[in-house]
């Protein structure tokens, strides 16, 4: 019975170990890609003060950052996580966090809101809304970020 006491123990230990080393491989891996995005992003704007970080991931994986420049004015650069061209826009040029929101209210009437960030396809800045819709799919909803027109959606099915 002493034996197989230590053997649970033994293999809980190895399981916790590598539980914890999956977790940190995981998070360890988004940080690069963050600081370089960062860096990059300098080349176009300056920003004093960064608000919101976002991490698409689509036919390219981009990062977007939200903050505000040193003249304080409100800015959104879409940073490709390769090469390619970072994309800067006024804030005040496209629709907020709340208007997409509302725009996908109006239009789907999700049970539940998982996400929404900003990101890019076709060098073309949209909003993704990713929700529970009224069958209990988890769905995602694109729409423009300069005037908040339908790109696509698409769900899962059960």
């Amino acid at each position: 019975m002493k034996k197989w006491s230590i053997l649970l123990v033994i293999f809980l230990c190895i399981a916790i170990w590598q539980t914890v080393s999956v977790y940190h491989a995981a998070v360890e891996s988004k940080q690069p890609l963050i600081e370089t995005a960062r860096k990059r992003a300098e080349e176009k704007v300056r920003f004093a003060h960064i608000d919101d970080v976002y991490t698409y991931y689509g036919e390219k994986t981009y990062v977007v950052f939200v903050g505000t420049d040193r003249k304080g004015t409100k800015k959104i650069a879409w940073v490709p996580e390769k090469k390619g061209r970072i994309i800067v826009k006024r804030a005040q040029s496209g629709i907020t966090r709340e208007e997409a929101i509302k725009k996908l209210e109006a239009q789907r009437h999700p049970q539940r809101i998982v996400s929404v960030k900003l990101g890019m396809e076709k060098e073309v800045p949209l909003w993704e809304l990713t929700y529970i819709d009224q069958n209990n799919r988890y769905s995602f909803y694109y729409i423009s970020f300069e005037d908040g027109t339908f790109l696509k959606r698409y769900s899962f099915q059960q």
